[in-house]
Formats: C-alpha cells, structure tokens, sequence
C-alpha cells in the first residue's frame, strides 16, 4: 500500500437547529443543512462541489497552458439520484470552456489531455470511483456552555 499524507481535520459544528457550519484549518467556513435550507448547502450539493472543484484545479494547468491565463470556465456536476436506495447513482461533470480559438484537432487533443490529467491527478474523482470506504462514529464529549 502506498503512503498515506496526511490530511487535516475539517470540523462541523452544530450551528443552529439543522445547520452545521464547517470550518478548515485555513479559516474557510461553509454551512450545511438540509436541502432548501437558506443560505447554506446540502450534503449532496457539497458533494457535487468538491468533485467540480477537484476536476477543475486538476485541468487548471492544462487550460491555462492551451488557453492562457485568463481563460474562463464553468463546471457543472450533475447528480442522478436514486431515491429508493437513498444513495447518488451518477455524477456527471462538465467543464465549460471557451476553445474557439483552436482548430479542431487542437480542441480534440486539448479534451484527450485533460480527461487524462483529471483521471489522474483528481483526488475525489480517483476516490468515488474506487468506491471509497465512509465510517462514522457517536462520540460522548461534554459541552461547556
């Protein structure tokens, strides 16, 4: 098995009655709640997020290389969701970009390089696919108020 690196903690709070609010070790903070609730995201939303997120930084350097720096770009995931066994069946991904400036062989090559270097750098991606193993834990712990 290969090494592990290590990846910090990311905490959520209890925040409000059915809002957690999320915090990293980098002071980002995002709150999560049922879907529909104001000003926050669902867990399947963050879901789609995190893997829009991963494929995008992974093709990053790929765009920027063929497109320039200044290159623009929307990402989409799409979730196909299947409600009698309450689980996501499909994520689709699309990355939105604008490659009019290249012939169609380059536009070709460019969609072939960065399929590959999404498949292979994009930790979520890579994650899901291998059918990742989730656990969870109920943990006592006193509250000081």
């Amino acid at each position: 098995m290969a090494g592990h690196a290590p990846i910090p903690e990311l905490v959520a709070q209890r925040t409000s009655s059915g809002i957690y609010t999320v915090r990293n070790s980098a002071g980002a903070e995002l709150r999560i709640g049922a879907p529909g609730a104001a000003g926050a995201f669902s867990p399947v939303e963050l879901l789609q997020a995190a893997l829009a997120g991963c494929a995008s930084l992974s093709a990053e350097a790929q765009l920027v290389s063929k497109l320039g720096d200044e290159f623009e770009a929307l990402t989409t995931v799409n979730a196909v969701y299947d409600s009698e066994q309450n689980r996501l069946e499909k994520l689709v991904t699309r990355i939105a970009v604008d490659s009019s400036e290249l012939d169609q062989s380059d536009h070709d090559r460019l969609v072939s390089s960065t399929m590959r270097i999404i498949d292979k750098l994009c930790t979520v991606k890579r994650s899901l696919n291998a059918g990742i193993e989730a656990t969870t834990e109920l943990a006592r712990q006193e509250f000081g108020n």
